[in-house]
């Protein structure tokens, strides 16, 4: 008679990142709880101001000070703790539009993260500019690489094309292989490695926009929205992130 073999499922991953505050009974294992209070605008003192051609960007600005302005909303959600798949180890996907994002989250009983849950996803209940502090520390996120010459014409109607294009200017990395770059609600690699597509605030031209730069762009902040794009605009480096809202905790006894 043969011998008869069990097999265990392996447990899910928990907590295992300084800094991460850990799953929540509220949400899923694989995803964290995004809960606190969003100011529409936030104002805060700039100490670094670099010029980059004709833009101008701060580098450093002064702790622990901010002004919260504007409608304040209450956000209370669950979010994917890695960029899609969200699976810490793998390789952030890319190439990915609006649409395509919005399509990918909702098969999966999720939907895209608004803009305004992004934002305090980041800053965290300190209001910080960048995920890890208040200011630019290009070794904690992939955020400092050096920017390569674009094929633009690639990225047409061939999508092989457009895979291999992507493929030879990815400098990205995998999920959670900068342990550094995690926010205070234990949300993995918002500032750098890929721009991420969020449902974008009232009275933005599009419905979705783009947040915290990639792997190229050191400054990009918690606020540094890019609503420039239609939400069919996808590149080689445009990812993105699900939401899922929480359940009430417990029905009332009557």
């Amino acid at each position: 008679m043969a011998a008869l073999t069990l097999k265990l499922a392996a447990a899910p991953t928990t907590a295992t990142l300084p800094g991460d505050p850990g799953p929540s009974d509220l949400c899923p294992a694989d995803m964290r709880l995004v809960e606190g209070i969003h100011h529409d605008q936030l104002a805060q003192v700039c100490l670094d101001a670099r010029q980059d051609g004709k833009h101008t960007h701060c580098y450093r600005y002064h702790d622990d000070l901010s002004m919260q302005v504007g409608p304040a909303t209450m956000v209370r959600v669950c979010m994917d703790q890695f960029e899609a798949p969200n699976r810490r180890g793998a390789k952030p996907m890319v190439l990915a539009s609006y649409n395509s994002a919005q399509k990918w989250c909702e098969r999966r009983g999720k939907r895209l993260c608004q803009e305004q849950e992004w934002e305090l996803a980041c800053e965290g209940p300190e209001h910080r500019p960048w995920a890890y502090g208040w200011s630019v520390q290009t070794r904690l996120c992939n955020s400092n690489k050096g920017w390569k010459q674009v094929d633009f014409a690639a990225f047409g109607s061939d999508r092989d094309k457009a895979r291999a294009e992507s493929d030879r200017l990815w400098q990205g990395s995998t999920s959670g292989r900068y342990k550094t770059c995690i926010s205070s609600y234990g949300i993995v690699d918002m500032m750098g490695n890929v721009e991420e597509w969020v449902a974008s605030r009232e009275k933005r031209r599009f419905p979705g926009a783009l947040m915290g730069g990639f792997w190229a762009k050191p400054w990009t902040g918690c606020r540094g929205t890019n609503d420039a794009h239609q939400p069919s605009f996808a590149f080689y480096e445009t990812g993105f992130r699900c939401c899922k809202d929480v359940k009430n905790d417990v029905e009332d006894d009557d």
